[in-house]
């Protein structure tokens, strides 16, 4: 990326080029239907009327921050207010430079708040996509709305200030503490960290961290973690269980600047956080070139956890929402493999926890998890992810594993909602409390690295071995 396009283009300004424009990015500049993005996590790019009535429009994704130099597979959120529709009429509108080829059904509104998928046969993808091709990427949503106003968005949103009422909820529970870790860089929106920690069960207790929403409009982590944190202080066997066995470090949204400004990737500056976590062993805190975010995470939230010897970190769970083929379920990227000729003891140990925590999730979850790889690799060790220092502070005392949330059926019967999402969160958090326990041990490995993993009744799919591809050496 060019370091002078890295720079932030705020909000008002670029409402402001839209207001002179009179085209996309807030708003169509006619008396009839308008598209407005005048709200958090807002975006669209340029809006146009393709017909005499008014009922037929398209509308082109944006970049992140309006950053041309950013890949094509960046552009994948949108998010917008729908004004003075015509009630009962039929409207057509495309959406154009999908930075993805797969089929899916988005989300609408009537109210900003309650969200329900379109029917899959008012949703077209155009056949021909070709990702490096932006404007051959398109879907065509034709419905009769209801209501003369809709919210429409690529799937379900979940802002700063959903994240808000959802701290203020459990935020009178005496186990929670919430703090701010630090303010973004943009717009300095608090980064903040969940903390569940029980001071009536006196045992010996070990730490899970997880983090979430690193890329801004992967918003099914989100509804992950309402899921895990309501089932951690639900006043029930489990919920009491894991609180006197754990001390929970959350952080639930890594990249608010991100959120809010409407980006789907990047955060305010157009950078990745994903990859950034730069460090230089064995200096436990990250370069100064990391991103602030980073930066924040990991001095005030990870360090601390990992220095705390009385509660031992276990579990480092990296939280995001792959685009993917519509009948793909959650999955999770382990690391390395069983072959001694290629792992360490170590890393061997490692990888057979992480199968086994993946299994336990997904017999949780009625086997809707994919089936993991033969062999993770160790590819991820050549680039500076969180679970990249986690494995080299901690190696394999610490499950630093990631999982990815879709957005298509999941290996339901319908498409991905966010009570399922919530239902995932509580899956995985009958797997940290099965942790411990002794059937919880390593699972067998295929005999030969390459081979494809037999389906087991833990997995009801078979197995998508698409799905392991960057994580390969």
């Amino acid at each position: 990326m060019r370091p002078a396009l890295t720079l932030f283009l705020g909000r008002f300004v670029w409402m402001a080029v839209c207001a002179i424009l009179l085209a996309g990015c807030g708003g169509t500049p006619t008396q009839g239907v308008r598209f407005m993005t005048d709200f958090a996590s807002g975006s669209i790019g340029t809006v146009t009327q393709q017909d005499g009535t008014g009922h037929t429009w398209q509308l082109a994704l944006r970049d992140d921050n309006g950053n041309p130099w950013l890949p094509n597979s960046y552009r994948t959120w949108w998010h917008v207010r729908a004004e003075n529709l015509p009630v009962g009429q039929p409207v057509r509108l495309t959406f154009s430079r999908l930075g993805f080829p797969y089929y899916f059904v988005p989300v609408y509104s009537y109210d900003g708040s309650t969200w329900q998928h379109f029917d899959e046969k008012d949703v077209t993808l155009v056949p021909g996509c070709v990702v490096a091709v932006p404007d051959s990427c398109r879907v065509e949503i034709v419905k009769a709305f209801d209501q003369p106003t809709a919210w429409i968005a690529r799937t379900f949103p979940y802002t700063t200030a959903d994240l808000a009422s959802f701290l203020g909820s459990i935020a009178g529970h005496p186990a929670v503490q919430v703090q701010t870790l630090g303010a973004s860089p943009v717009l300095r929106l608090p980064i903040q960290q969940i903390t569940i920690l029980d001071r009536t069960q006196l045992a010996p207790k070990k730490t899970v961290w997880i983090h979430a929403r690193t890329h801004a409009a992967e918003t099914g982590p989100s509804f992950v973690l309402e899921g895990l944190i309501r089932t951690v202080l639900a006043d029930d066997a489990l919920g009491q269980a894991l609180r006197s066995r754990y001390i929970f470090r959350i952080v639930p949204m890594h990249n608010p600047d991100g959120v809010d400004l409407g980006n789907y990737r990047t955060n305010g500056s157009s950078l990745n956080l994903e990859n950034l976590w730069r460090f230089t062993a064995p200096d436990v805190y990250l370069d100064a070139d990391a991103p602030l975010e980073n930066q924040l995470l990991n001095r005030f939230g990870m360090v601390p956890a990992l220095q705390d010897a009385a509660a031992p970190v276990v579990l480092a769970l990296n939280l995001h929402a792959s685009n993917s083929d519509p009948d793909t379920a959650a999955f999770f990227y382990p690391h390395f493999g069983s072959d001694p000729a290629r792992y360490t003891p170590a890393q061997q140990n490692l990888w057979s926890r992480q199968l086994a925590f993946v299994e336990a999730v997904a017999r949780a979850y009625d086997g809707r998890i994919e089936q993991p790889p033969a062999e993770g690799g160790a590819g991820f060790l050549n680039t500076p992810f969180p679970e990249t220092w986690w494995w080299t502070q901690r190696q394999d005392a610490v499950n630093a594993i990631t999982l990815e949330t879709v957005y298509g059926r999941a290996g339901f019967d319908h498409w991905v909602t966010q009570a399922d999402l919530r239902a995932l969160g509580v899956a995985v958090a009958q797997a940290i409390a099965a942790m411990d326990s002794p059937a919880h041990a390593a699972l067998p490995t295929p005999p030969s690295p390459l081979a494809v993993p037999a389906l087991t009744p833990a997995y009801r799919l078979p197995f998508k071995p698409q799905l392991y591809r960057l994580e390969r050496e």
